[in-house]
């Protein structure tokens, strides 16, 4: 390496021996930080000076021997011939006493030696100009600083140099030897200043190439503040990075096992104090003051300060912080276990004593790896909180395990606390884990030492993992707790928990009888208004110690249920924008899951088969449990929608825990195994599965058609089997059931029913259907209930009108990948590629778009517009709207006209599906109208309010092709 930015100081060197030579001895001291290019200095001044002829005598000083007399005049020496070195023997003597010599008599022999060995020197220096170097003088013994000054008093008319190196942080050695150096008129003093940001480019540009330099440059000098050696290191392995795969990279600097050798090489050959302090440093991090470094180090501020100033002019430091990881990284791998395990816990003592936060604390407990001191279970119970408040779970699981070593054996209650402070932490990441706390934490609980919260985290885990027996005991606990304080806000929680269990896990919930005697599901019991508000709460304080993945799935499925679908969505983006990265696992996999049932909810298979699959991926099944079902579930509805059916069987021959079957995870799980079956034209076994599914929902209580339609799953099993008959009559009674008026039960519901009553009376109640669909957003079932009624209009003859509504049909199934589904309702023969059969008005193809449109455009119709167009897009004729809306056929041509403008659509197959199909009050004239069912859930259902007529007996307006009995 050259010498970059060192190049006037070697200049100045050569002027100086020039003078030398010409009679004019001098005395040439060289200063700066550490590792500042001193010794590449006079190595390359060396050279210059056996180039011109003089004599170069050299010596390097080391602290290891200081102690050694003479040794810096023998390595003198060696340059010199016999004749001369011999002229030095009595010096070197008088320094080498044996143990028993008379240390007087080598005080009086020192000064003559050291007069006749530069007598000798003169001698030399008559005949050629004579240079002693001397590098890091500060370590030189004491003989030899005599020798050195005796020398310098005398240079005045001779042709000797002397020139000396020595670092900053060695100025408190040597003090009157330096003092008598500068007194002289023969002396100069030169001082190396670390590299500038365009010396250290210039090193770089050196050693590699100039692009390189040019980006890398600055984050050298900011890592190493100008400091040679170290960027040279740094150069090393950047070279080595081509080859090996580097262990560190920040900013594009690439830091191996060079520049961490060039950092301790600095450290070790300075003093131990400088050592100690740096490695103080490295311990105390953020916290290293010089107060408090002194106090750990039992020195005094001041001294520690002058230390901390020459280290951030070395480069290591900055402000008394390391410029970069990777060097606190090579001191803390230089200090021995036991060693740094004593600082650390030195450390914690004197930052508990100071009142530093209980974070920094346990980082030096965690770090000692043992924490003795009565106070240290607080700090790290205190600490385990922060972390997870800054979503650092993990820190929060090192710290509380550390807490629970270090909690006394007598405290029960202590401990106790900590198992389930460990367990809450680690369920959010691994809950497999926490299977090993579960007989401590039930001991705990049977004896009392729990907590109503942690008694409920309890019941949690021990439901996650299928362990009914032990759950219906923590659940009486809680329940007789419960029934101690009824109006206190701790019974409003248990309320939720118990509309939790008695949802998820029937089986539990009813074999330990309520607190309050009410066995109803909350859906059958509370407004939805209630509900609504109630589940908001809880999502509110999801990250509360006491939450759960599980609550917040209850409380994002009980909004989508109620018909507040987008409301849950936002839910569970803003859930996981709260939660952050890392340490999450479960909350992931389990909103995961969730988001994949409401996509499902609103027709959307791609996002439920994206998420389903993450929630399988980020928990591995060991860790999902009898839970693994909900997720396997989502993804066989939705790639059986798809079509997908190998990937369907892939899915349900994964293995699920037979505890499963005694959550509401099962009934879901046979229901999308039922429409598997379904898919792939099995119909048999579909029935198998449709009826286990509603003798589940009907054992458990939970025959609400909102959580679980199975009748209407297994009316279409029926209708595989022509069994037409027994398909309307499980819709008439599912319409019969409480939730049955939301609208996604209620379409489906009319959907299926229309494939049991007479032709001519389907249209209107398909209309309806795709109305409820359109309103509840529910994209696949839209697009069957449409082909459906493609179909119907087909078998009346209406062959246009079935086009248009097939065609809009297949758009819609395409864009939320359920053609294939679509397809099998669709009438058989119809081909849809053909034109439509009724002439479309003329639009400028300047303004229109096939599929251009947005949903703010729909506020441009007027409402006569909007009737004309949501008939239009269900496949009426131009003429069969002018009687419905007993308008002209002009004026209906006109309005498609303004239509089609203001859409920018060129037909009626390309209207957008956001149309309000809310004509229902025109159709209502033509066929005679569906009933609403006979029993609803008090309140309104939120987003959509059922048209309900007042009609006839129910039987009568739509009963089946043929008779028989309701059951169920």
């Amino acid at each position: 390496m050259s010498l970059v930015e060192r190049e006037h100081v070697l200049d100045q060197l050569t002027t100086v021996l020039t003078r030398t030579a010409g009679g004019n001895g001098h005395v040439v001291h060289i200063g700066g930080p550490g590792a500042s290019g001193k010794t590449a200095l006079v190595r390359a001044f060396g050279e210059r000076v056996t180039s011109g002829g003089a004599l170069l005598l050299t010596a390097a000083c080391s602290r290891a021997e200081r102690g050694v007399g003479g040794g810096v005049l023998a390595q003198f020496a060696a340059g010199l011939s016999a004749e001369a070195t011999a002229r030095l023997g009595r010096l070197l003597d008088a320094e080498r006493l044996e143990d028993d010599a008379d240390p007087h008599q080598a005080a009086r022999q020192q000064p003559h030696a050291i007069r006749e060995a530069c007598e000798a020197l003169f001698d030399i220096a008559r005949e050629q100009p004579v240079v002693l170097v001397a590098d890091d003088v500060e370590y030189a013994d004491a003989c030899t600083l005599q020798a050195l000054l005796y020398l310098q008093r005398r240079l005045s008319g001779t042709r000797i140099m002397v020139v000396l190196t020595e670092s900053d942080h060695s100025r408190h050695l040597n003090t009157l030897f330096r003092a008598e150096l500068t007194r002289m008129p023969w002396f100069t003093g030169v001082r190396l200043a670390p590299l500038s940001p365009r010396g250290v480019a210039a090193v770089v540009a050196e050693e590699l190439d100039q692009r390189t330099a040019t980006a890398l440059a600055p984050a050298y000098h900011a890592m190493t503040g100008g400091n040679p050696l170290l960027v040279k290191a740094l150069v090393q392995d950047h070279r080595a990075a081509a080859f090996i795969e580097a262990d560190h990279r920040a900013d594009g600097v690439v830091t191996g096992e060079a520049f961490r050798q060039s950092v301790l090489a600095c450290l070790h050959r300075w003093e131990p104090g400088m050592l100690d302090v740096v490695r103080a440093v490295a311990v105390l991090g953020e916290n290293a003051t010089p107060e408090l470094l002194g106090r750990l180090l039992g020195r005094k501020t001041s001294s520690v300060v002058e230390v901390l100033t020459a280290l951030n002019h070395t480069g290591l430091l900055d402000d008394g912080r390391f410029r970069h990881p990777a060097v606190r990284a090579a001191v803390l791998g230089d200090v021995g276990a036991d060693d740094l395990a004593t600082t650390h816990q030195r450390a914690a003592g004197l930052l508990y004593a100071e009142g530093l936060p209980s974070a920094d604390i346990a980082g030096h407990l965690s770090a000692a790896g043992a924490a003795a001191a009565p106070w240290a279970v607080g700090v790290l119970r205190d600490a385990a909180d922060t972390a997870l408040a800054e979503h650092r779970p993990e820190r929060a699981v090192e710290y509380l395990k550390l807490a629970r070593t270090a909690c006394p054996e007598d405290d029960a209650a202590g401990r106790a606390a900590l198992v389930a402070a460990l367990a809450a932490v680690q369920w959010r990441a691994t809950p497999s884990v926490v299977s090993r706390h579960l007989p401590e934490l039930r001991d705990a609980s049977e004896r009392g030492l729990l907590g109503v919260r942690e008694s409920r985290a309890l019941l949690r885990y021990q439901l996650w993992f299928g362990r009914t027996g032990e759950a219906r005991e923590t659940l009486r606990r809680l329940e007789e707790a419960a029934a101690e304080s009824p109006n206190s806000p701790s019974a409003t929680e248990h309320r939720a928990l118990r509309d939790w269990a008695r949802w998820l896990h029937p089986t539990v919930a009813a074999a330990v009888p309520s607190a309050t005697g009410d066995r109803r599901a909350a859906l059958a019991r509370d407004h939805q208004e209630d509900l609504v508000a109630a589940a908001e709460r809880v999502l509110r304080n999801c990250w509360a110690p006491d939450s759960a993945p599980e609550a917040a799935a209850y409380a994002l499925l009980t909004l989508a249920v109620c018909g507040e679908v987008g409301r849950a969505k936002r839910w569970c983006d803003t859930l996981r924008e709260d939660m952050g990265t890392g340490g999450v696992a479960t909350w992931k996999a389990v909103l995961a899951d969730v988001r994949a049932h409401i996509a499902l909810l609103e027709g959307d298979l791609g996002t439920a088969e994206r998420q389903a699959r993450l929630a399988l991926t980020t928990l591995s099944s060991h860790n999902w449990g009898p839970a693994i079902a909900s997720p396997l579930a989502a993804l066989v509805l939705a790639t059986s929608a798809m079509g997908r059916h190998d990937e369907v069987e892939a899915q349900l021959k994964r293995s699920v825990p037979v505890a499963a079957q005694n959550t509401w995870h099962w009934a879901v799980y046979l229901r999308a195994r039922g429409h598997a079956h379904l898919a792939a034209n099995r119909p048999h076994a579909a029935l198998a599965d449709f009826e286990a599914c509603g003798e589940l929902a009907v054992h458990w209580e939970l025959d609400l058609p909102a959580l679980l339609p199975w009748r209407s799953d297994l009316a279409q099993a029926y209708l595989r089997l022509n069994r037409v008959d027994r398909a309307g009559e499980l819709v008439l009674a599912q319409l019969e059931r409480p939730t049955a008026d939301t609208p996604r039960v209620r379409g489906v519901s009319l959907r299926v029913l229309s494939s049991s009553i007479e032709l001519k009376q389907r249209l209107p109640m398909l209309r309806e259907a795709a109305a409820l669909f359109q309103g509840c957003g529910d994209q696949v079932e839209l697009s069957v209930a449409l082909a459906v009624l493609s179909s119907a209009h087909h078998a009346l003859g209406e062959f246009g009108a079935a086009k248009v509504v097939a065609k809009r049909a297949v758009r819609m199934a395409e864009a939320c990948f359920a053609e294939s589904l679509c397809r099998q309702f669709l009438p058989r023969g119809l081909v849809l590629d053909e034109v439509d059969g009724e002439e479309e008005p003329e639009v400028d193809s300047g303004t229109a778009a096939a599929t251009a449109h947005e949903p703010d455009d729909l506020a441009t119709l007027s409402t006569a517009e909007r009737r004309v167009a949501a008939l239009a897009a269900l496949g009426h004729t131009n003429r069969e709207i002018s009687r419905k809306l007993y308008i002209t056929v002009s004026t209906v041509e006109q309005h498609l006209t303004r239509v089609y403008r203001k859409l920018k659509v060129r037909r009626r197959t390309d209207l957008p599906t956001g149309l309000p199909m809310g004509a229902l009050d025109m159709w209502v004239a033509e066929a005679p109208t569906f009933p609403a069912p006979a029993t609803t859930t008090p309140g309104p259902t939120p987003g959509h309010a059922p048209v309900h007529r007042p009609v006839r007996d129910p039987r009568q307006a739509a009963r089946p092709a043929t008779g028989g009995a309701v059951r169920r």
